[in-house]
């Protein structure tokens, strides 16, 4: 008896997605922002309507349709999202108050004279865009490249879930949320960037994650040369070890294109290692990883 799973092709609507769907989304968050009124609560709708529509695509097309989430799982993936947007708030209110004072002598001498006032908001926002990936493209590196800031960070948090999902992009260890919150504060701080390029940027950010983590084939020609999609992040998150350590910049592949940690190819399955920790056990990841991890912290303690 033959067992051989036969995939049909995309259809139409998923090929168009693929090919279209990223941009347009892009577009479509920033536009809705605008209309919402361009604020607080026009940001945290904004991101529900870009979860949600990336939800909707992974059980319309999914790119790997064996991957699926119950309704328990869906649930307590929420919860910790929603965690991540108080705590992310609450870090980025602290970074905002103490930052300002502390870097007033750098923006003056420094910000004011090389930012490009004078460019549209949104030509600021981009530069803003790439800027900040460019910062954390480094710290995510460092923190895959050496044990001790991989388990400080608790990055094997976000690794550790298997069949990736958009919803994935806001679930990260309270320590992780340290480094992830900085970069765009600490630019707009040192720039002295107008507030309306800063929250462009960050929408493009928090939307864009959202889209990359998603299980949809999402992969524009050119645009997808700048901007990370879901097919290159996917690959960041396999399982396997090799694959994993590419395509760092979450939001700006650019970055892994010009320093040479750019890769493409099929993922069959994400994670840390054969099985998915438990969520407690993934709380504790930063103090001891299950022995069947392959990690390079896992990596380096049987090297010992």
């Amino acid at each position: 008896m033959d067992d051989t799973v036969v995939v049909a092709p995309p259809n139409l609507f998923a090929r168009a997605v693929a090919a279209v769907g990223h941009p347009l989304l892009l577009a479509g968050a920033l536009g809705l922002w605008w209309a919402l009124g361009a604020n607080d609560g026009a940001l945290l709708a904004t991101l529900a309507a870009v979860l949600v529509v990336s939800m909707l695509l992974e059980r319309l097309i999914p790119a790997e349709p064996t991957w699926r989430l119950g309704l328990g799982a869906t649930l307590r993936l929420a919860a910790l999202y929603l965690l991540g947007l108080i705590l992310s708030g609450a870090l980025i209110a602290t970074y905002e108050s103490l930052l300002p004072a502390a870097l007033a002598g750098v923006r003056e001498r420094v910000g004011a004279i090389l930012w490009p006032a004078d460019w549209p908001v949104l030509a600021q926002a981009l530069v803003l865009y790439f800027a900040s990936d460019f910062i954390y493209y480094w710290i995510h590196r460092a923190i895959h490249r050496w044990p001790l800031l991989w388990r400080m960070s608790g990055h094997g948090f976000h690794h550790g879930f298997q069949n990736l999902h958009a919803i994935n992009a806001g679930v990260s260890h309270p320590f992780e949320l340290v480094p992830l919150a900085l970069p765009l504060v600490l630019l707009a701080v040192v720039s002295g960037a107008p507030g309306e390029a800063v929250n462009v940027a960050g929408i493009l950010l928090l939307s864009n994650a959202t889209l990359a983590h998603a299980n949809v084939r999402m992969e524009t020609p050119l645009f997808s040369a700048l901007f990370t999609c879901s097919d290159q992040h996917r690959r960041h998150h396999s399982a396997v070890f090799e694959d994993s350590n590419t395509n760092y910049a979450c939001n700006a592949i650019l970055w892994d294109r010009v320093f040479g940690t750019y890769s493409r190819g099929p993922v069959r399955q994400t994670g840390i290692g054969p099985t998915q920790p438990s969520l407690w056990r993934m709380f504790l990841l930063p103090f001891a990883e299950p022995q069947d991890a392959d990690t390079v912290s896992a990596r380096t303690r049987e090297a010992d």
